[in-house]
């Protein structure tokens, strides 16, 4: 079963973001994506009422390819569209393109009304 939390265990994010970054984690919290109980995916995110910023995500290698980091990256966004009036990606990537994100020279923003969740997901 999937399921995603934070957590602010600083061994876990740290374990869990060099094997998948090869960097330790930078910030105190990260949120995590579980299948059933071994964490396998994680998020750095950065949340304010007025923006989220999702500043990486990321799945083990083993995991890859499975649809877990959209999985990851779409309830994230569906659990701050509520909290937040701006959801940035602190990169570019075309990946967001299809839930609304405008893109910049060096980031991508969607306003929080605007955000859309198409049906068909694990694509890019």
């Amino acid at each position: 079963m999937l399921s995603l939390g934070a957590s602010n265990d600083k061994t876990l994010l740290n374990e869990l973001h060099n094997a998948i970054f090869g960097v330790d984690m930078v910030g105190d919290v990260g949120y995590l994506l579980y299948l059933d109980d071994q964490a396998i995916g994680i998020a750095r995110l950065r949340v304010t009422e007025e923006e989220m910023h999702i500043l990486a995500v990321g799945v083990l290698e083993e995991y890859r390819g499975r649809g877990f980091g959209d999985f990851l990256t779409r309830s994230l966004m569906n659990v701050f569209i509520d909290v937040t009036d701006r959801i940035y990606a602190d990169y570019v990537d075309e990946y967001f393109v299809k839930f609304g994100f405008i893109k910049t020279d060096d980031y991508m923003v969607v306003e929080s009304d605007k955000l859309v969740f198409p049906r068909k997901c694990c694509n890019h």
